[in-house]
C-alpha cells in the first residue's frame, strides 16, 4: 500500500489508499493511521479507491472512534459514486464527515469544524 501521510495547518491527510481498500490491507491502514502522537485532526482521501469491503467500514469506524475519545475529528474526502452509495446503503453518511476534495476537508478541520 502506498499510503502517504502529511500535515496540513495541524490536520493529517492520508492519500494512496488502494483501489480496494478490503479486508486484506485493513490491518496495515489501521495501523498506519492510529495517531498516537501529534494532530488529532484526520482527513482520508478515497480518491482511486473503486471498492470498501465492512472490514475497510469497520477499520474507518475504529479509527473515528479513537479519534472522538481524544477529542480529535476526522472526515473522508473524493468519495467516488460507488462509495457514495456504499456509504448510503450502510446510513455511515450520518456518522463521516464528507467532503468533496481534500482541501475542503482540511480547512474544515483546521477551522474546528467536522464529526
Amino acid at each position: 500500500m502506498k499510503l502517504s501521510i502529511t500535515e496540513n495547518n495541524g490536520v493529517l491527510l492520508a492519500a494512496g489508499l488502494p483501489e480496494k481498500f478490503d479486508y486484506t490491507v485493513c490491518n496495515e491502514a489501521l495501523r498506519r493511521l492510529t495517531l498516537d502522537n501529534g494532530p488529532k485532526k484526520l482527513v482520508v482521501s478515497f480518491a482511486g479507491v473503486l471498492f470498501l469491503d465492512s472490514c475497510g467500514i469497520g477499520t474507518l469506524i475504529t479509527l473515528r472512534n479513537r479519534l472522538m475519545k481524544e477529542k480529535g475529528a476526522m472526515a473522508l474526502c473524493d468519495i467516488g459514486e460507488r462509495l457514495e452509495n456504499i456509504l448510503k446503503i450502510t446510513d455511515l453518511r450520518k456518522v463521516f464527515a464528507l467532503y468533496g476534495n481534500a482541501d475542503e476537508a482540511v480547512a474544515a478541520l483546521s477551522g474546528g469544524q467536522g464529526i
